[in-house]
C-alpha cells in the first residue's frame, strides 16, 4: 500500500511536486530565474505544467506584487488576440463604443505570460517584437503609444528551432524571449515522481469531496508508474481523480484506473525489459527447482525441507512453473512415490 502521507514530501514553489535529479534542477532553475528579471521561455510537451512553472517563477521575484496574466495564444481568434494584447481606442472598430486597455498595459509592473506563443501569426508576431524592443505599445485605433513595464514569459510544445527553419517563428522573437530557457521533462522521463504526484492528487480529491482515501495498492502503484503519460502530469491528474470517484473502499485498486492504463500494462507484458526480466526470472526459477528436486531423487518433501520451504508451498510452485518431480535414476517410479509421501 500506499499512504498518502509517506508519499507528500518533496514540494517546490506553486505547488510543483517532485523529488527526481530532473526536478530538482528544475527548482534550481525556478529560483534562479526568480532572481533576474529577464524574459524566459519553457519549453516542454503539452500537460508537463509550463504555467505552473511561469506561475512559481513570478510568485518567487521582484514582481510577486503585481500582477500575473496568462493568454493562450491558440484559444483565441487572431482577429481578437490583437485587441487583447493591445487593447484599442473607442470607434477602432465596429463594436468598440468604449476604449480598453490590452493585457500589456494591464501586466505593468508583472509578468505577461503567452502560453503556446507559437501559434501567433506571423504578422502579430512582428508587433509583438516591437512591443516587447519598445516597452511601449499602441492600442488599435490610437495614435500616442503608452509605456509599460512587464516581464515577458512564453511557452510553447512545438520544436520551436523547426519552427524558426520553417519560417513561422521570427528568429529575432525568440531571440527577445529566450534570455533564459527552461525545458521541463516529460513525465515518463522522470517516474521516481510519479507515487509523489499521484499522493499529492489524491490527496487534493479526499480533502475536496470530503471521501477519505489515503492509500494506492502497490499493484495499481506500479501500473501508475509503467505508463507512458503521453499527456503528462494533467493526464496522471486526471486518472487519479477517476480512481478516485470509482473506488468503493479506502484503497485505490488496479480496478479503478482508466483503461488507458489497463491496456498499456497489457502492451508491456510481452515487450521490453520487464518482459524479459520476468521471463528470465520464471526461467532460472523452474532451472532451479528441478535441480533440487533431481539432488533428492525427485522427493519433494526432502527438497521441500532443504529449500526451507513447507511441501505443499513447494507443490504449489511445481504447478505454476507446470513442472513434475522428476524421476530418480534408481528408481523410475520413485516420482509417483514421492509425491504420494
Amino acid at each position: 500500500m500506499l499512504p498518502v502521507e509517506d508519499r507528500r514530501s518533496s514540494f517546490a514553489p506553486n505547488g510543483i511536486v517532485g523529488g527526481s535529479r530532473r526536478m530538482l534542477e528544475l527548482f534550481d532553475d525556478i529560483y534562479r530565474s526568480a532572481s533576474a528579471d529577464a524574459h524566459v521561455l519553457i519549453l516542454g510537451e503539452s500537460g508537463v505544467g509550463k504555467e505552473r512553472v511561469a506561475r512559481a517563477i513570478h510568485e518567487q521575484s521582484g514582481r510577486r506584487a503585481g500582477p500575473f496574466l496568462p493568454i493562450n495564444c491558440a484559444a483565441i481568434p487572431e482577429s481578437l488576440l490583437e485587441s487583447e494584447l493591445f487593447g484599442y481606442e473607442r470607434g477602432a472598430f465596429t463594436g468598440a463604443q468604449v476604449s480598453k486597455e490590452g493585457l500589456l498595459e494591464s501586466a505593468d509592473g508583472g509578468t505577461l505570460f503567452l502560453d503556446e506563443v507559437c501559434e501567433l501569426h506571423p504578422s502579430l508576431q512582428a508587433k509583438l517584437l516591437r512591443a516587447v524592443e519598445e516597452g511601449a505599445v499602441r492600442r488599435l485605433g490610437g495614435r500616442k503609444p503608452s509605456l509599460f513595464d512587464v516581464r515577458f514569459m512564453a511557452s510553447t510544445n512545438r520544436a520551436i528551432h523547426e519552427e524558426m527553419r520553417q519560417g513561422r517563428f521570427r528568429e529575432d522573437l525568440f531571440f527577445r524571449l529566450d534570455v533564459i530557457e527552461i525545458r521541463l521533462p516529460p513525465l515518463r522521463d522522470r517516474r521516481d515522481d510519479i507515487p509523489l504526484l499521484a499522493a499529492h492528487f489524491l490527496a487534493t480529491c479526499s480533502a475536496r469531496n470530503g471521501k477519505k482515501i489515503d492509500t494506492i495498492a502497490h499493484d495499481a502503484l506500479e501500473l501508475l508508474t509503467r505508463h507512458d503519460w503521453p499527456g503528462n502530469v494533467r493526464e496522471l491528474q486526471n486518472a487519479v481523480e477517476r480512481a478516485f470517484a470509482y473506488a468503493q473502499g479506502p484503497v485505490i485498486t488496479r480496478e479503478d484506473l482508466p483503461e488507458a492504463v489497463l491496456q498499456s500494462a497489457h502492451r508491456e507484458d510481452g515487450h521490453g525489459f520487464r518482459a524479459w526480466k520476468r521471463k528470465t526470472l520464471e526461467r532460472l526459477e523452474q532451472e532451479f527447482l528441478t535441480r533440487a528436486l533431481a539432488a533428492h531423487g525427485g522427493n519433494v518433501s526432502r527438497a521441500a525441507r532443504a529449500l526451507g520451504l513447507h511441501r505443499t508451498s513447494l507443490q504449489r510452485l511445481m504447478r505454476v512453473r507446470n513442472l513434475p518431480a522428476p524421476p530418480s535414476p534408481s528408481d523410475p517410479g520413485s516420482l509417483r512415490q514421492a509425491q504420494a509421501d
